[in-house]
């Protein structure tokens, strides 16, 4: 009695030997996939991956460890990549602020100043305004990320 009692635990430990390296191994394909949407450039892509094995792998504990390491790699490279668009529309919109609003200051010293020209100078300066803290945040996003990557 006792010797099918140890050989049904056995059983048992095997199998749930078995599904845990099964679980390891997809938890490991969604990881590998995650990397290379990251390398493709699709950082949303990967950051889904990320998410569906912390989600569906909960005890995967390793490869969850790795996947918070490319998770921090890939809003790097997302935080990069509005820098540089952000960095790109937010000259253009200094550029043309600063040309409306010298040539509205002109025309208000004359006193020919549109209420219209006023107002599209004030609409200018806070989309100016707007993408400067979009450009900031991001920015503070990567420092902050840059910082936790060299704590830990």
């Amino acid at each position: 009695m006792k010797r099918i009692m140890f050989l049904a635990m056995a059983a048992v430990f095997t199998f749930a030997a078995c599904q845990q390296t099964d679980a390891q191994k997809e938890a490991e394909g969604l990881l590998k996939k995650a990397t290379r949407e990251y390398e493709e450039g699709r950082f949303e892509a990967a950051l889904m991956s990320i998410d569906s094995l912390r989600n569906v792998y909960p005890n995967a504990v390793d490869v969850r460890e790795r996947a918070l390491t490319l998770y921090q790699e890939v809003c790097i490279g997302q935080a990069q990549k509005n820098i540089e668009k952000l960095d790109a529309e937010l000259e253009q919109v200094k550029a043309e602020y600063n040309s409306k609003k010298s040539l509205a200051e002109a025309h208000h010293s004359e006193g020919t100043a549109t209420e219209e020209e006023l107002m599209e100078v004030n609409r200018m300066r806070l989309r100016r305004d707007s993408l400067q803290v979009r450009f900031d945040t991001e920015c503070a996003k990567v420092k902050v990320i840059r910082q936790k990557q060299k704590e830990g």
